[in-house]
């Protein structure tokens, strides 16, 4: 998608601004964004037209000694820019110099007016998904609101115009009823378009299938992921542990920097390069370029995801935020895996009697104190090396030092994208994310009746 005419028709002016704004010591950068969001209500007898929004902003940050000056004004024109300026020198003591400037208008017609033809696409690609998921309404009922949401956001230094690019994400929610049991409904996508209305076509077959009526027994088990769950639980176990937002000694990997703590040949790396997954991105939300990041090398602590305010940790492209209206942090892009040699038959043999996890709804992970907790949503028992009876959801939890010491020495030989995983919130703070990673073997996390 093109850079839109208001977020880069005043470039040089725009560094020229930052730069003047700025002081010894200090660091900083503005940041502007606009947000397209088409949205569509739906039941199960189809979807009505869509309603269109745009909302777009821009941010001074200042940074000095460790603490961030952040003001956000409405608006990504040179207006609001030069007035967020103005408000960020007079709460910075700062007096930035203004030369006579000269408005340029925006494009007549503006972005906003796509062509017909493309949102009737969209439109009969989704009412299409909704088909095939209700082939049979009957006995069915949803209430659904389904958005396509395009962000797209520039990052001003004071020596570059720095475009971060655009971003599209399908996003649904809502609740599902059916046999007089109502269940939420959660979805969201950044595949082009025609794939995530068909991975939303089959997220919404699955939610109305009847669920399994049996969690397995609360207490220790041996799980084998598949590998989107084993994103997952990568996503939650390694990479936000190793967010520097919490500082160098915040979590438990992060303190023990340099140790063994997963088998030998084991790889985890946080890559924003993968242009095939959702939290890909060229450069970061502070302008710093994106780097791929080695967190786990050969089962050893070795990296941490840090953006300019890390303190002693130099920015390595990973500071990101949900909206121009909050601050910059350490956050994970795409996080990717290796591959072993085991297939998913072999460890499910080698597991013996214990649980495979299909998919893993949700997660969240406690950092410092080592603890995570993962919200399985499709699972199979698994009885003496074979695949048994479905499972109703359940959570599953655990130590993450431990965890990572009981994972199975040998792993799977197929690395796939995670299909459930697109965003993360933390903090509040949704930003996209993605993962690729292999099936595996962790012996004794423990199973519980699933409390969301």
């Amino acid at each position: 998608m093109k850079e839109l005419p208001e977020l880069a028709r005043d470039a040089d002016d725009a560094v020229r601004l930052v730069s003047g704004l700025l002081r010894r010591g200090e660091t900083g950068e503005a940041f502007r964004e606009r947000v397209r969001t088409e949205s569509w209500s739906a039941t199960e007898s189809g979807l009505l037209a869509p309603a269109l929004s745009v909302e777009s902003g821009t941010a001074v940050r200042i940074r000095r000694e460790g603490r961030l000056l952040l003001v956000a004004r409405s608006g990504a024109g040179p207006e609001a820019l030069r007035d967020a300026v103005r408000e960020a020198g007079r709460l910075a003591g700062n007096a930035p110099f203004f030369k006579a400037h000269r408005t340029t208008g925006a494009a007549p017609g503006g972005r906003d007016a796509e062509r017909p033809e493309e949102e009737e696409s969209r439109s009969a690609a989704l009412a299409a998904a909704l088909a095939r998921a209700f082939p049979d309404p009957r006995g069915v009922t949803a209430a659904l609101q389904l958005s396509r949401v395009v962000t797209e956001r520039t990052v001003v230094t004071p020596r570059a115009f720095l475009p971060c690019g655009a971003r599209t994400r399908l996003v649904a929610t809502g609740t599902i009823r059916r046999a007089g049991a109502e269940r939420p409904f959660s979805f969201q996508s950044a595949r082009p378009f025609a794939e995530a209305a068909d991975a939303l076509a089959l997220a919404l077959r699955e939610a109305i299938r009847p669920v399994p009526a049996l969690p397995p027994q609360p207490g220790p088990v041996d799980v084998v992921f598949s590998p989107s769950a084993a994103s997952v639980f990568w996503h939650e176990v390694v990479g936000h542990s190793l967010e520097a937002d919490g500082g160098e000694r915040g979590s438990v990997l992060s303190r023990v920097k340099g140790a063994a703590v997963a088998p030998p040949g084991l790889d985890v790396h946080d890559d924003p390069g993968r242009a095939d997954l959702p939290g890909a991105y060229g450069v970061d939300d502070e302008g710093s370029l994106a780097r791929a990041v080695p967190l786990l090398a050969g089962g050893v602590v070795t990296g941490l995801l840090s953006d300019r305010r890390s303190g002693a940790v130099e920015t390595n492209g990973h500071g990101r935020t949900a909206s121009f209206r909050r601050p910059p942090r350490a956050r994970m892009s795409n996080l990717v895996a290796n591959a072993g040699s085991a297939t998913l038959d072999e460890l499910v043999a080698r597991c013996g009697d214990g649980i495979l996890v299909k998919e893993v709804a949700t997660g969240s992970a406690d950092p410092e104190s080592g603890r995570f907790v993962l919200f399985v949503a499709a699972a199979e028992a698994i009885r003496r090396g074979r695949r048994n009876a479905p499972l109703a959801p359940f959570a599953l939890g655990g130590e993450i030092l431990s965890a990572l010491g009981a994972i199975e020495e040998v792993w799977g030989n197929e690395v796939l994208p995670a299909t459930g995983l697109s965003v993360c919130v933390k903090g509040g703070d949704a930003v996209p994310v993605g993962g690729a990673a292999a099936a595996l073997l962790v012996r004794g996390l423990f199973a519980r009746t699933a409390r969301r």
